[in-house]
């Protein structure tokens, strides 16, 4: 395993040029930071100054406010007359003793409420004389400030209340105190509101720049600044009666410094009040300042570091290009090469170096092809464990790199591409050749065993560095666009191009070969069906490409079939309609016919030409390394257990015939046919009902 380079600690640029950096650092940014952060304690100590005077003047602010509005409530309440008046419901008589002690708050805003001992309103009173529009009604009983006060009761701070209330026109803060009769029982409640942006307004005139107040919950209640959001909460709780915090924002295009402090009134708190700075004055001096030390520090640094970096550039470059490209075959780019150097010793090592990386190039590809093709090999060896699948994945790689190239696949990927149809099955080195070979339907067990087939492949062939870019298609080729596929049930764009490609190009290929369970489609039949499971098991855009490349596919398979079939293999199968002559898979016969390339017929003689698999023998011998043979006495040698009688299984010295005309004999399994119908008492399997692996995985067309 190849190790990581460590960095490089000190540079030949930093020892030339190291010297004349640090007495620039000591002269001029050691000097330059300590004045800067300097002189920025004091501006940003001289502005936090300024915000607490702000925020000291509007709390004040708030107290004079409130004490002048308890005086005029007071005032209100303690009028001669005023008791009579509410008890009496008599407005003239209220207007004509309020209006003077309301006007003389010198307030537009203030509105004095009048309410009768059931809290309805009786009257409401500007400084100018009967509020215009306002009708009487009661809903200020509501409030447990105001029934607090019908109901006497009083706290540390008195009789008097405080209480905010919003509606369409905005927030008001309300005062309300009792009216009381010459017996001291409460016979009115006198309230007294002034709207929050009248007392914002208050505190901006006395010299704060802009102001916000916000509700308990932290929601704003009134602010001066445009696109102020909620308090939050972690703010809110930072916040005590005597820490005031901090928080920056920025409104109209400009920033600002906030400063919340608790909204106290009468030891209730009504929310927070924070007063703002614009902070753009404060930074454009700063960054004045800081501009003007850096041109200084520049003009000094200047001269020193060009002469340190002239120098130290014609000793180094040549060597940092040659670092740069070490770097790059470090990291695995093996056709980097570095640049021509000068004519001296970091030429020559330049040199040296381009010739030492050619040959581990090159001594790496033969590697990686030596390994990949004993890999592909060993695909292939599955491949012809089949005599039906011999050259499958030959095929599937053929097809996929048409539809590739039809849907712009990258040319840097078409490699993994092309390795991962070469090696999709190799898994299937796990599956029990019964279950590969088997001609017909396999059962749950059986099935769930070849659908392991995607994770064995990719379990043996992870670990291979080179082959990471083509495992998605070797695990994944099963996968359906629908969801319903397997191993791991991805769906649409989950599922990685190569491995859509890859799934057309397999089932293609398994549609228009024989099987010892079905014929070949014709590719019109295939094509057909294919086209019907767009958007179901297929990606709908690798359809479109495959459909406008399949002339040139079906051209390439009929030259590689051609090529299986010239070159002594196993006879590849057709992909025009069923079974061409001389391309058919053998029939299933009662004689010992087998010449050719043809896998063995079912024989009563022990005859096994080639490279066929042996003949099931009258003897209940096994040639070679075949599977064993049933005897005369209905036992079979080997590991296999006998056949029971009356299950299949024809008593005598071999197992039940295959008729030519496809018929079988007594209860044997049903044989098949040249038309691909499976005569006898089992149906023959439908597409994707019990066979996986290579062959297609398509649901029976609805």
């Amino acid at each position: 395993m190849i190790g990581t380079v460590g960095t490089l600690r000190l540079s030949l640029r930093s020892k030339i040029v190291g010297p004349f950096v640090l007495i620039v650092a000591l002269v001029g940014i050691i000097g330059t930071a300590a004045v800067t952060a300097q002189v920025t304690s004091e501006a940003v100590a001289e502005f936090n100054g300024s915000l607490l005077r702000a925020s000291l003047l509007a709390n004040d602010h708030l107290s004079l406010v409130e004490a002048a509005r308890l005086t005029t409530l007071r005032a209100a309440a303690a009028t001669t007359g005023v008791p009579e008046a509410t008890t009496a419901h008599d407005t003239a008589a209220l207007q004509r003793l309020l209006v003077p002690v309301v006007g003389n708050a010198a307030v537009p805003s203030l509105l004095l409420h009048v309410l009768d001992r059931q809290g309805s309103e009786v009257s409401v009173l500007g400084p100018d004389g009967p509020a215009a529009g306002l009708l009487s009604s009661d809903e200020y009983v509501s409030e447990p400030a105001v029934a607090a006060v019908l109901a006497g009761r009083s706290d540390a701070q008195g009789d008097k209340y405080v209480f905010l209330r919003t509606d369409a026109a905005g927030t008001t803060v309300y005062w309300t105190g009792p009216i009381r009769g010459m017996t001291g029982q409460v016979v009115g409640v006198a309230l007294l509101g002034e709207p929050l942006s009248a007392i914002a307004g208050g505190i901006r005139s006395s010299g704060t720049d802009h102001i916000s107040f916000y509700g308990p919950n932290g929601e704003v209640l009134q602010s001066s600044l445009s696109s102020t959001g909620p308090l939050p909460a972690a703010t809110r709780g930072m916040v005590q009666p005597d820490r005031p915090v901090r928080f920056s924002q920025s409104a109209g295009g400009q920033p600002y410094m906030n400063l919340v402090s608790d909204w106290t009134m009468r030891k209730t708190r009504l929310g927070y009040l924070a007063v703002a700075l614009n902070t753009a004055q404060l930074q454009a001096g700063l960054d004045q300042l800081r501009l003007f030390l850096l041109i200084l520090f520049a003009a000094g640094a200047l001269i020193t570091l060009v002469i340190g970096l002239m120098l130290a550039g014609a000793i180094t470059r040549p060597v940092q290009r040659l670092v740069g490209a070490m770097r790059a075959v470090a990291a695995g780019d093996l056709a980097h090469r570095a640049p021509p150097g000068p004519s001296d010793e970091i030429g020559y090592l330049g040199q040296v170096f381009n010739l030492m990386t050619t040959g581990l190039q090159e001594k790496t590809q033969a590697l990686e092809d030596t390994y990949f093709a004993a890999i592909e090999a060993l695909a292939r060896a599955i491949d012809a464990r089949d005599p039906y699948t011999y050259g499958h994945s030959a095929r599937v790689a053929a097809i996929s790199l048409q539809i590739a190239d039809e849907l712009g696949y990258p040319l840097e990927k078409r490699e993994g591409l092309r390795r991962s149809a070469l090696l999709h099955d190799i898994g299937k080195i796990g599956i029990a050749d019964q279950i590969l070979r088997k001609a017909g339907a396999l059962n749950y067990l059986e099935e769930e065993q070849m659908r392991q087939h995607p994770v064995i492949g990719h379990q043996m062939l992870k670990d291979v560095p080179f082959l990471h870019s083509s495992l998605s298609g070797i695990r994944h080729h099963h996968e359906r666009w629908d969801g319903t596929g397997y191993p791991d049930t991805l769906a649409a764009e989950t599922i990685p191009l190569q491995v859509r490609i890859l799934s057309v190009a397999d089932v293609f290929d398994a549609l228009t070969s024989d099987r010892p369970y079905r014929n070949a489609m014709s590719v019109a039949e295939a094509k057909e069906l294919i086209t019907h499971e767009s958007g179901r098991q297929f990606d709908p855009a690798v359809v479109t490409a495959f459909r406008a490349r399949t002339d040139t596919i079906v051209a390439i398979l009929k030259q590689q079939r051609s090529t299986e079939t010239t070159s002594g293999n196993f006879l590849p199968p057709s992909i025009e309609k069923g079974s061409a002559p001389g391309n058919f898979p053998p029939a299933f016969t009662g004689e010992s016919s087998g010449p050719g390339n043809f896998p063995p017929p079912f024989m009563g003689e022990s005859s096994g030409p080639g490279n066929f698999p042996p003949p099931f023998t009258g003897a209940g011998t096994v040639l070679g390394n075949s599977p064993p043979a049933f005897t005369g006495a209905g036992t079979v040698l080997g590991n296999s257990p006998p056949p029971s009688a009356g299950e299949g299984t024809v008593l005598g010295n071999s197992p039940p015939p295959f008729t030519g005309a496809g018929t079988v004999l007594g209860n044997s399994p049903p044989a098949f046919t040249g038309a691909g119908t499976v005569l006898g008492n089992s149906p023959p399997p439908p597409a994707g009902e019990g066979r996986v692996g290579a062959d297609v995985v398509l649901k029976k067309a609805s």
